[in-house]
């Protein structure tokens, strides 16, 4: 009897131990980073993959055109980074510096459909896309198959909250640094030089750096990402897909 009773001990212990252990393994396991917003309304900068990014306080006269993608299945259910739960069947979409609740207007350049989705998520963090749709979105605009399209964007609508002044504890901090706006890479210097000629009409300090053989072309500095913002809606009259940069990336 004693011996059954020391053999069931023993197997006790060495469960909780191996419990122990794969509890301590999965608390060491890798998470994504974080980029949810800190108090309600405030869309701070963040970081993803070492690239900073600079939310926009307002989307009104925001336009865009490049590729969109669509994301669902794996990501149903799970939060997006605005905290609100991503629903694949949801007209909703992810953009990296559009303002949380901004109503965007996108058109299928191919086919000419269009659609109104909400942004409520951050993404996609690649270079060669400018918006991802949820599964909904997508189909709507037929590129299911596909997988990417080349689409047109459009504020139309929506971010009042972001628009409205803000209670003072919960105002957007100012972000002071050094900020440019960045209206272009060119892989030629001609092209760069026709670029920088057409930023006279703007009335700005520009200028162009040369770096991992690209040319690119400046305007500012501003010592504040308000102010670079403020500027950015002139400068996109004249070069639509232009953003802000911080003076880390120049």
């Amino acid at each position: 009897m004693k011996a059954e009773t020391s053999r069931s001990t023993y197997a006790t212990a060495i469960l909780a131990l191996v419990l122990t252990m794969l509890f301590l393994l999965a608390g060491c396991g890798s998470k994504e980073p974080s980029i949810r917003t800190h108090g309600p309304g405030v869309d701070e900068p963040y970081v993803v993959n070492g690239k900073k990014y600079y939310p926009l306080l307002s989307a009104e006269g925001f336009e865009q055109e490049g590729i969109a993608s669509w994301y669902g299945p794996g990501f149903h259910g799970k939060s997006t980074s605005s905290g609100e739960i991503f629903n694949q069947n949801a007209m909703t979409a992810a953009h990296t510096i559009l303002p949380f609740q901004s109503e965007i207007e996108v058109t299928n350049l191919r086919n000419g459909r269009s659609i109104v989705v909400r942004i409520n998520d951050r993404g996609p963090f690649t270079d060669s896309r400018i918006i991802d749709l949820s599964k909904a979105a997508a189909t709507k605009l037929d590129i299911i198959g596909t997988g990417t399209a080349r689409v047109r964007l459009r504020h139309v609508g929506g971010a009042e909250e972001a628009r409205r002044p803000l209670p003072p504890a919960v105002q957007p901090v100012q972000v002071e640094g050094t900020f440019y706006i960045q209206v272009g890479v060119f892989g030629k210097r001609g092209n760069a030089l026709s670029a920088m000629r057409k930023t006279r009409r703007l009335d700005m300090e520009s200028r162009v750096d040369y770096r991992r053989s690209r040319w690119y072309v400046l305007l500012g500095p501003w010592s504040d990402l308000n102010t670079a913002n403020d500027n950015l809606w002139r400068v996109r009259d004249v070069f639509p897909d232009a953003f802000v940069v911080s003076d880390d990336k120049v």
